[in-house]
């Protein structure tokens, strides 16, 4: 996220440009945005950098947080014509699975029918968690 330039593809852009995708939901994964935490770090201020470590952590992320709202990738994005349902921000991908809950928890909120809501969860019968979580919103 932090290489610009390179984020966003030509490709992508006709799709999010030129398909109407009508009512499936398209959702944009954004790989890499812990590498923003040390921009966030390094955005502190003299003030901030004096606090300790768990607090500056704390606001290191809040900084990357907003650097990432305000990036120029997703900005271009949100300005095109078919914009995408909704948005997955990707951390620690080096750890196992930590990508994937989050993926298929924002699935499962971006489809707009029930059915099609209990299938995938259903299919992830070994995330009992997100069935759980699932039922109890129903």
């Amino acid at each position: 996220m932090d290489q610009y330039h390179r984020a966003v593809l030509a490709a992508e852009e006709r799709f999010f440009d030129e398909c109407d995708i009508g009512n499936v939901p398209v959702i944009l994964v954004l790989t890499k945005c812990d590498a923003l935490l040390l921009q966030g770090l390094a955005a502190l201020t003299l003030e901030e950098k004096k606090l300790p470590r768990e607090e500056r952590l704390v606001r290191g992320q809040e900084n990357a947080e907003r650097m990432l709202e305000n990036n120029p990738v997703w900005g271009k994005v949100k300005s095109m014509k078919y914009k995408p349902t909704a948005k997955v921000e990707l951390r620690d991908l080096n750890k196992s699975d930590e990508g994937c809950k989050l993926l298929i928890e924002m699935t499962v909120r971006v489809l707009d029918e029930e059915a099609l809501q209990m299938l995938l969860v259903t299919t992830q019968h070994t995330n009992i968690m997100l069935c759980i979580e699932f039922a109890m919103e129903r």
